[in-house]
């Protein structure tokens, strides 16, 4: 039913995030965890030391996967690229000097049992992105093994809750093989412990744009 007020509701401040599930990537994920399996096994310096920014244990590729020039991360990439186009266009606010131009830049993350990622944000980037390729075998019952969860930025959000409104809630992505998620880089982040059997590899990317 029509009110007087539907053309009154301003969304202020809005957090766009992207979720989206790929049906189609069974080979190319394969194919990636393969990969790198491999790398880390050639590059094994890359477990501790320079290696631990947010990452708590585990395994993190240097950040130059586009340099890799493995058609599988190639064909990736382009989707992402489609994905950030989608969130341009999509823009509330539309300018009128779009940014037309990505630059992607990524990595990837293995953890195994016990590993997880700190809070952090991604500085000095746009967007921020995250890809499963695969999640191992999380161990059942267990609260938030696992997840992606980000967090309400607004310190104040929370001090009175609204029912129906997501005011200081923090909100958190269960890990699928083949889900994209792209968040604004500021947007506080972390990954909690996983806790179960195999290998969770995840691709990790900082977008920037510009004109």
């Amino acid at each position: 039913m029509a009110t007087p007020f539907d053309q009154s509701l301003k969304l202020l401040y809005p957090t766009p995030i992207l979720k989206h599930q790929f049906e189609d990537m069974e080979d190319v994920n394969q194919a990636l965890g393969e990969l790198f399996l491999q790398k880390e096994q050639e590059m094994p310096q890359w477990r501790t030391g320079n290696a631990q920014r947010s990452n708590i244990g585990g395994w993190r590729s240097a950040e130059d996967l586009a340099n890799w020039n493995d058609p599988n991360i190639n064909h990736l990439v382009q989707r992402i690229g489609q994905a950030v186009k989608f969130l341009n266009d999509a823009r509330p606010i539309q300018s009128t000097s779009p940014m037309k131009n990505t630059n992607i830049y990524g990595w990837a993350n293995i953890n195994r049992n016990g590993q997880y990622n700190s809070m952090h944000i991604h500085p000095g980037f746009h967007w921020g992105a995250v890809y499963y390729v695969c999640t191992g075998q999380p161990e059942a019952g267990l609260d938030k093994n696992g997840v992606l969860e980000f967090i309400d930025p607004r310190n104040a959000a929370g001090a009175m809750p609204i029912p129906g409104y997501e005011f200081g809630q923090k909100y958190t992505v269960t890990p699928e093989a083949g889900l994209l998620v792209i968040f604004p880089a500021w947007l506080m982040h972390c990954v909690h412990p996983f806790f179960g059997e195999g290998e969770r590899i995840s691709l990790a990317f900082n977008i920037s744009l510009s004109d």
